[in-house]
């Protein structure tokens, strides 16, 4: 036969074929796809008795009968301690709560849907006991209220909460829960949230009967902050801490006072009591004496004592009445000094038993038939003198001793006190403050203490420092309206301030605490006052200041060819020295001229220049001008005489050493001593250029010098060489020369004077 080839087989008789090979339905029968499945999606299901877990599906006539069935509770695969029970099933039109269910076909009905609740263990871990009838369990533990007295797998309810409250049972005390996650303990309870399976863990122990007594019989203690009466027995768990405490005083039935004593286990009132871990019993006893009313007061009344260590201010009203054992001691201490409401201050003068201020006191033995007894605390009132301040923290002087405000002093009645405050205070640089006075004026005070109390303030005021500056520091003088001594001011005063410029400055403006242009104003002191001058500097030459370079001199004149110092302010913007050799005619931007010629420069700076006079100059009156760089020409007369001397201060040895008392001047060798101005010379000199080393430039007027009066040999007196403006004069020490002042002349003009120490 030969064998079908599909891919050629017509589409109709495909559809034949496939319909001779199908079961044989009726034409009204129809076919419909039925799909089954569970939610939690794991739970496991039958339909028509095959088991099926997870989501499936049949194609059923409609009209066709069938069995779907649930085992309910279930426990899924891999989840211990977690159970499904059936709930339901539900369809589109409705829902099935029995099991198994019959249920027929239909294309009406796509899908059936198992419903479970999902519930966890809580595993209940403390008792294992095989028979709970027949054991002893340590206890009971409610699970929402159904008891359980072993361990147990109770199951709840996804996300539900379980109440477990625990109780022990005779013998047995419960000591707590083993804390965990999703568990809320408070005490014997524990709030547990079922988010999955879950185990809690009470814990019980073995209890020991505890007897607690009393003697006398039948009064009542603190166990555990409870009151018991006693004689009682309490159960409490072995190697657990429990409080035990007295309740003193106390009334038994008969109305009589008992007070504490102590305990049979040797515990101070108040104590921590250990259970063992013995199974026998155990006994303490609490032991009471007679109680006596105690009263402890104070002369006059309503001040405060310390009793045992506590202030009565402290206690309950009416406490100076107490109730004491008989035969006890207790400590009361009454203040030296303290203060009433009224603010009156008291003293101590005497117990009325005689005892010291702290005392111990015992209570009689009879106290408790005789009436009790009663202690009388005597004080007497003192004087007080307040002091206060405007200062916080001021420092006051009582009687020589430092007291620090506010200050209280206490005294007896008619006593007197000298009292002293500082006159001022310094705040900072800027500040202080000055003392107003005490009553009657003056910084010391007498105070004398009466049965009122005093206060006196020791107040003070403000002061501010005002300062006056320049800029530049020195090119003003200042007036000050009102003066002051030490530049303070009550913050109440206005200053009023005017200055002059000094020559050589022009006020420009104020800065700090003054503006403008004007050169005056007034300053309030409500703050500490700055002001300071904004100057600009102008050239400036003083009256005289033209001079010989080699200091001051017996002649105002100078000579031609000199070396001269001009002295003034802001001549040049800096400073600077000629080197060796030719001079400039222009040094640190300064340049000097008298009538046409530039003068040589050998230094410049703002308050002096040195410079060379031309060899030309005119006898007689001349004007010296200074031109500072970008500032105005400034000038002055001096007048230029044909000799005017002046000596340098060192004189040198012939081998060019200097002079000096270490090595003083010889008779015999040949000194030399220079200067300037000594007059013209045998060769003219050429302006600003060094003299040549030969031939010598000889002074051409005559030379004499002096030691004291007496008359030296003159060798030589010429210009320098290698030098500018400077001459010199070589001479020689005659016998019985001493040290001494050495002077010359030239042409009958006299030098200044420069010591000369001799051997």
């Amino acid at each position: 036969m030969k064998r079908l080839d599909w891919k050629y087989l017509p589409i109709a008789a495909m559809f034949m074929l496939s319909t001779a090979m199908a079961p044989v339905f009726r034409a009204q029968d129809a076919l419909s796809v039925t799909r089954i499945r569970t939610v939690p999606p794991d739970a496991y299901y039958t339909v028509d008795g095959k088991t099926y877990t997870g989501p499936s599906s049949a194609i059923w006539p409609d009209g066709s009968k069938h069995t779907i069935a649930v085992i309910t509770p279930q426990n899924p695969p891999g989840q211990p301690k977690v159970r499904y029970i059936f709930s339901q099933w539900q369809f589109g039109g409705g829902t099935i709560t029995f099991n198994p269910a019959t249920i027929t076909g239909s294309s009406a009905i796509p899908e059936y849907v198992g419903n479970f609740t999902v519930e966890y263990a809580l595993s209940l871990v403390f008792f294992d006991c095989p028979d709970p009838a027949h054991c002893a369990s340590p206890g009971s533990i409610y699970v929402n209220g159904a008891p359980y007295n072993s361990n147990a797998d109770i199951y709840l309810g996804q996300g539900s909460q379980a109440i477990l409250q625990a109780f022990p049972n005779s013998g047995y005390v419960f000591v707590g829960w083993q804390a965990a996650n999703g568990q809320l303990i408070t005490g014997f309870q524990n709030t547990v949230s079922m988010n999955g399976p879950t185990e809690v863990y009470p814990k019980f122990q073995p209890a020991r009967k505890i007897s607690i007594g009393t003697i006398p019989a039948g009064l009542t203690v603190l166990a555990d902050r409870a009151p018991v009466v006693t004689p009682a027995t309490l159960d409490w768990g072995m190697n657990t801490t429990h409080s035990l405490g007295p309740v003193s005083p106390q009334q038994d039935i008969n109305g009589k006072y008992w007070i504490f004593s102590s305990w049979s286990d040797g515990g101070a009132a108040n104590h921590a009591y250990q259970v063992g871990a013995s199974n026998s019993s155990d006994a303490v006893t609490a032991t009471y004496i007679p109680g006596a009313a105690v009263s402890i007061v104070t002369q006059p009344a309503g001040l405060p004592l310390k009793i045992d260590g506590v202030s009565t201010t402290l206690l309950p009203l009416n406490s100076q009445y107490y109730t004491w054992g008989v035969g006890e001691t207790h400590k009361v201490e009454a203040p030296l000094q303290q203060t009433d409401s009224q603010g009156r201050i008291w003293k101590f003068t005497s117990w009325s038993n005689g005892g010291d201020a702290a005392q111990q006191v015992t209570v009689p033995a009879d106290a408790d038939t005789t009436g009790g007894m009663k202690l009388v605390a005597n004080y007497t009132q003192l004087g007080k003198v307040t002091l206060t301040s405007s200062v916080s923290g001021l420092s006051l002087q009582v009687d020589g001793t430092a007291c620090t405000v506010p200050c209280e002093l206490v005294r007896d009645m008619g006593q007197k006190v000298r009292i002293s405050a500082p006159a001022n205070i310094s705040l900072s640089d800027s500040s202080r403050l000055d003392f107003n006075g005490w009553p009657g004026g003056g910084t010391d005070y007498t105070a004398t203490f009466t049965d009122q109390a005093q206060t006196l303030a020791a107040n003070y005021h403000a002061m501010n420092r005002f300062v006056a500056a320049s800029d530049p520091p020195s090119g003003a003088s200042w007036r000050i309206d009102p003066a002051s001594g030490d530049g303070f001011y009550s913050t109440d005063t206005n200053v009023a301030v005017s200055l002059s410029t000094q020559p050589g400055f022009k006020f420009r403006r104020w800065d700090g605490d003054l503006s403008g242009t004007i050169p005056s104003g007034v300053v309030p002191m409500t703050s500490p006052r700055t002001v300071r001058a904004i100057l600009d500097p102008v050239p400036y030459i003083a009256p005289t200041g033209v001079t010989n370079a080699a200091g001051t001199t017996p002649s105002t004149s100078v000579a031609a060819g000199s070396i001269v110092s001009i002295f003034g302010a802001n001549l040049a913007s800096g400073s600077a020295a000629a080197g060796d050799g030719m001079l400039p005619q222009t040094l640190a931007g300064v340049t000097t001229r008298v009538s046409d010629h530039l003068l040589p420069l050998i230094f410049a700076s703002g308050s002096q220049i040195n410079a060379v006079l031309p060899n030309d100059l005119t006898e007689g009156s001349q004007v010296l001008i200074v031109s500072p760089p970008g500032q105005p020409d400034v000038r002055t007369a001096f007048t230029v005489a044909r000799n005017a001397p002046g000596l340098f201060a060192n004189v040198f040895h012939e081998d060019g050493s200097l002079v000096t008392a270490d090595s003083p001047a010889r008779v015999g060798e040949v000194l030399t001593v220079y200067g300037t101005g000594f007059g013209p010379t045998d060769h003219p000199r050429l302006d600003g250029f060094p003299i040549p080393a030969s031939p010598d430039y000889l002074i051409v007027d005559p030379v004499d010098a002096h030691v004291n009066d007496a008359t030296i040999q003159i060798v030589k007196s010429y210009a320098a060489p290698g030098k500018v403006g400077i001459d010199a004069i070589s001479f020689r020490l005659a016998d019985g020369a001493v040290s001494g002042s050495l002077k010359i002349s030239v042409n009958g003009v006299e030098s200044n004077s420069i010591t000369l120490p001799v051997q």
